[in-house]
Order: structure tokens, then C-alpha cells, then sequence
């Protein structure tokens, strides 16, 4: 079921009988302990006890709450009390934070640590190994308390906070129904069969990697191999021997560029090319030799991958086209937190790099109020839509319509059924990553700064291809009476404001470059910024100067 390193490097593994042992015991343990029904945090690395937390509360316990792992202490604390959990699973890199939130967070009565601890941190404190030990000592005398529990899969079981500050990230609710209803479509779209290898590398806390990477790989009966970091990935796909690849496409973006700067450097380049011609020239003709034709190729990298799928960011076209041809399948698909996730994939017999597919088995996806060209919103209805947000009916409100959950982002469907994403109908921020940020949180932080009168956050497409955050500040004149400083004291007195503002903020959503102007933001007559207006003269200004944002960070803007 597993395969990952121990302490020592080498690579060991847990399989399925000693997975369904190792759950029912500590859902037995966690019962016992009076958690029936408790919220439950988890935060932590991928790893083996990250699964088997997760499934023992969702499967008989009560509602799990998984964690960014990158988040600061800040920000786990505040989330640990608006969903009022009363235990947190930590990995032991966590320790440090666990016995911090003592003293944050009353509403936690036990802190549970994924591996064997001391006795030094309290009563409190206990570990997955001390809890599977008892819960087996439970099972053994009778207590079937977990093994029998019955499930309701309407009731919420999951709480998964989406992107954003803690006073804005939302607590999307999810269920049973949910998320089996979305993992029985994936089985129907994505061939996985036992003996496949996937390699985990996305965090466990994403709803991309939580449901088709942990519990869609468990159903179908693949093994999860843990990968040991993202500069290891080529390292993992290889020891591993990986044959299922699910992630983001900046990951598969480094691979294609690091293929191509080695065929170059070998001199290869032509030969390649050649062969692609003569391959594709081929399999016109029903005869499909990419197989052995790329094997040096496909051994230099990952020798068993066959399958791989992208998600949460658009992927380049021209990526998916080239793997095919080297005799790897990549589909990207579509989904969002809100619909556990997966809306919509490619197939492996039906591909059409640049969109995301058709919508999956048991899922209707429209589009709202097309305009000439048949964009408009895409709106999804299914047992895989969330049951609503956390504590927040207002917002539950809005996205819903007729039954159908509004996703925010603009599409069309074109003649074969085919969805295409066109961009983002409101302003949110999708990183390289993947990740996603949102404009207003950045600007409800940088108002607070003295000397700000207002702000304007966007995402800037770097040369290198890299989404920064970026910020316009309007610098408030009557805050300095008059004596406004020097363009440089001020660029170093933001500077420093904004320098405290990211060790609040996890490092992927640091704010990278700022420029400054006295001159009010463009703004409707309710007050709201015309965002796509300010983005404009931005750019205008950049055009017009030659500079970029890191050589125009800190100076003084002016629109003509």
C-alpha cells in the first residue's frame, strides 16, 4: 500500500493489511478516548500517519480537519479555533508549535504526535504508536465501538479551509457522499490498476492530492510512494519505480525543460526530432512504436511512468503534446475544493491538450449567461458539490443558484463537449504552483501600515514564467502634514513593513516587489477598485519606462 524511507534512507513500505489494522485501531483508541464526533486537525509532511489519522476520523470517528503545513503558528491557531477541533495529529517537526498552542488554543485536549515521544510533555501529549497499541488491546477485548460505527454520508466529515488569511479563507464542508461519488467518477476516467506505483508529492491538506493521490489510489489498490522533496523527484521516480504521476504543472513544466537541456546538450536534438517525425508518421498508419523508439528518453527520468495528471493551474499545450509523443500520457483536469475536487479530465482515449476535458461520470456542467462567444461562468451541479461553507450561510448563498454551484472561474464548452478555461471571474491568484492567493488579503494587511492611505495587489507574470504577488501603494500625504520623505526613506520604511507582513504569511504568498503613487486608486461609486483598470495603468507604466517590477520596486509611479 505504501512505500517510503525510514530513518536510515532505506525504503521499507506498510501494505494494506497492516493499513486496515493500523486505522481500525486507532479509530477504536481515538473513540475511547471521548473524540466521537470531535473535530480533528491534522497538519504535517506527507507521510504513512498523515493517512492513517485521516482515515480513522473520517471513517467512524468524527470530522477531520486537515492543515497547511506551511502555515505560521498565527494562522493554525486561528483556524484550530473556528473549527472548535479537540485533538491535532502533528508530525514531530511540529512538536515545537504543538506545545505553542497550549497556551493559543483551549479547545485542543489532546495533542497527538505521529511518532513515539517522551513522557516529558504532559498528559495531554500521546503518540500514533502508544494509540494503536491500545486500541488493538481494545479490539482484542471486544470494543467495536469504530469497526462497527455506522457512517452517515450526508453529515459533513471533512473541513478544509481554502486559500486565503484566516478571517477570509473559507471552511468548505464535505461528505462521505462527496467524495466517494467523486472517486467512483475518476475510476471511470483514469485507468489504475494494483501493482501501480503513484508518487506522492502534492500535500495531503489540497483536495487534489487528498482525494485522487490518498484515497483514490487506496480504492483502486495502487501503492503510494512518499516522495522525499521536490529537488528528489527525479531521484524518487526512479527508486520508486513510479508508474503514476499526479501534480501540478510547474512540476511537469521542470521536467519537459530539463528533457529538452539534455537532448541539446547530448547533441540529440535532431535525432529526436527525426524520430518523433517517423513515430508520429507511424502511428497514422496504426503501428505505435514510441515505446521502444523513446526508451532512453523515458529511462533518463522515469522508466515506468505510463499515466500523469495535472491540475489546479493551467498547463502548457505544447507539454502534454511532447510527452505524448515520447510515449507518456499527461491529462490535465479541472475541479475545485468545493466539489471534492475533480469537475472534469481529459482521457486517456479522449485528449484534447489545451482544455480540461469532459465532466466526469455523474457530473453536469454548464455555462452561465454565454455571452457571443459562449463564455461565461462555469457552473457545476453533482454529488460531488460541497455541502456549503463552514459557519456561513451569506457565502453559501452566493454561489449557489437553482442547485447549481457557481465556481467563479469563466470557460466554454465547444461543440464536442470539450470545457476550456479562459480566465478567473473575480480576482483570485493562481501561483506557478498551483496555489492560489487573493488580493484582498494582502490589501487588508498593507492598509494597517502606516503612511498607506489604500493598495492594490495583483499577480505579475514574471520573465521566467513565475507569478509574483505585487503591490501598488497610495502613499497617504496627509499621514507626513506636508513633509513627505524622500522616495528612498519611504521605499525603506515600506520596505520593512512589508518584510514583517510575510513572516506572518506562508513563503509561497510573500509579497515580492511594490511600487508607490499619490494618486487615488480607479474605483467604482460603491468604492470597489476597478482592478482590471489599475492593472492597466500599471502596465502602461511599466511599457512606458522599459522597467519590470523588480527594477521598478519602490519607486514612485504616475499615470499619463
Amino acid at each position: 500500500a505504501f512505500r517510503f524511507k525510514d530513518k536510515s534512507g532505506n525504503i521499507t513500505g506498510k501494505t494494506y493489511e497492516e493499513l486496515e489494522s493500523d486505522v481500525d485501531a486507532l479509530g477504536t483508541a481515538l473513540i475511547n478516548m471521548g473524540l466521537k464526533e470531535a473535530r480533528i486537525a491534522i497538519i504535517g509532511e506527507n507521510r504513512y500517519e498523515w493517512a492513517v489519522s485521516y482515515l480513522s476520523v473520517v471513517n467512524g470517528v468524527g470530522i477531520a480537519v486537515p492543515l497547511d503545513k506551511h502555515l505560521p503558528v498565527n494562522e493554525v491557531e486561528a483556524l484550530i479555533i473556528r473549527s472548535r477541533a479537540e485533538a491535532i495529529f502533528y508530525s514531530p517537526s511540529y512538536q515545537a508549535m504543538a506545545e505553542d498552542l497550549i497556551h493559543r488554543a483551549p479547545s485542543i485536549r489532546y495533542y497527538i504526535s505521529m511518532e513515539k515521544q517522551s513522557d516529558e510533555n504532559g498528559e495531554n501529549f500521546t503518540s500514533i504508536p502508544d494509540l494503536i497499541e491500545t486500541g488493538k488491546d481494545l479490539l482484542a477485548s471486544g470494543d467495536r465501538s469504530f469497526v462497527e460505527a455506522e457512517i452517515d454520508r450526508e453529515k459533513m466529515s471533512i473541513l478544509l479551509f481554502t486559500s486565503g488569511t484566516t478571517s477570509m479563507a473559507k471552511g468548505v464542508m464535505l461528505s462521505h457522499k462527496n467524495i466517494a461519488s467523486n472517486i467512483n467518477a475518476i475510476t471511470q476516467s483514469i485507468r489504475v490498476l494494483p501493482g501501480d506505483v503513484h508518487l506522492s508529492l502534492l500535500p495531503y491538506h489540497h483536495t487534489f492530492e487528498n482525494t485522487i493521490g490518498l484515497v483514490h489510489m487506496i480504492h483502486t489498490g495502487a501503492c503510494i510512494a512518499y516522495c522525499d522533496g521536490i529537488k528528489h523527484i527525479a531521484k524518487n521516480l526512479q527508486e520508486y519505480n513510479v508508474s503514476l504521476l499526479v501534480a501540478v504543472p510547474a512540476i511537469f513544466d521542470v521536467m519537459f525543460r530539463r528533457l529538452q537541456e539534455g537532448i541539446r546538450k547530448a547533441g540529440k536534438e535532431r535525432l529526436v526530432n527525426a524520430l518523433i517525425s517517423l513515430s508520429e508518421l507511424l502511428r497514422t498508419m496504426g503501428l505505435d512504436l514510441r515505446k521502444p523508439l523513446f526508451k532512453s528518453i523515458r529511462s533518463k527520468f522515469a522508466p515506468a511512468l505510463r499515466l500523469a495528471v495535472s491540475g489546479a493551474a493551467p498547463l502548457d499545450p505544447a507539454v502534454t503534446v511532447w510527452f505524448d509523443k515520447i510515449g507518456i500520457t499527461l491529462l490535465e483536469g479541472y475541479g475545485l475544493t468545493e466539489t471534492s475536487p475533480v469537475v472534469s479530465c481529459n482521457k486517456v482515449y479522449a485528449n484534447r491538450p489545451g482544455t480540461v476535458g469532459h465532466p466526469l461520470s455523474g457530473i453536469e456542467v454548464a455555462i452561465d449567461s454565454p455571452d457571443e462567444n459562449g463564455m461565461g461562468e462555469i457552473i457545476v451541479r453533482g454529488d460531488n458539490v460541497m455541502l456549503g461553507y463552514y459557519e456561513n450561510p451569506e457565502a453559501t448563498e452566493e454561489v449557489f443558484e437553482n442547485g447549481w454551484f457557481k465556481t467563479g472561474d469563466l470557460g466554454i464548452i465547444d461543440e464536442e463537449g470539450y470545457i476550456k478555461i479562459t480566465g478567473r471571474a473575480k480576482s483570485m491568484i493562481v501561483l506557478a504552483n498551483g496555489k492560489k492567493a487573493f488580493p484582498e488579503e494582502f490589501e487588508v494587511l498593507l492598509n494597517k501600515i502606516p503612511g498607506v492611505k489604500d493598495s492594490f495587489v495583483w499577480g505579475n507574470k514574471a520573465s521566467d514564467g513565475n507569478v509574483e504577488i505585487c503591490a501598488e501603494i497610495v502613499v497617504d500625504q496627509d499621514y507626513y502634514s506636508g513633509n513627505l520623505p524622500s522616495e528612498e526613506e519611504l521605499a525603506k520604511s515600506f520596505e520593512e513593513a512589508i518584510r514583517e507582513i510575510n513572516k506572518t504569511i506562508p513563503q509561497y504568498k510573500m509579497i515580492r516587489y511594490f511600487i508607490m503613487t499619490k494618486e487615488d486608486l480607479i474605483k467604482t461609486t460603491t468604492l470597489k477598485t476597478k482592478r482590471p483598470l489599475e492593472l492597466e495603468k500599471i502596465r502602461n507604466y511599466l511599457e512606458r519606462t522599459g522597467l519590470d517590477m523588480r527594477k521598478a520596486s519602490g519607486k514612485w509611479i504616475e499615470s499619463m
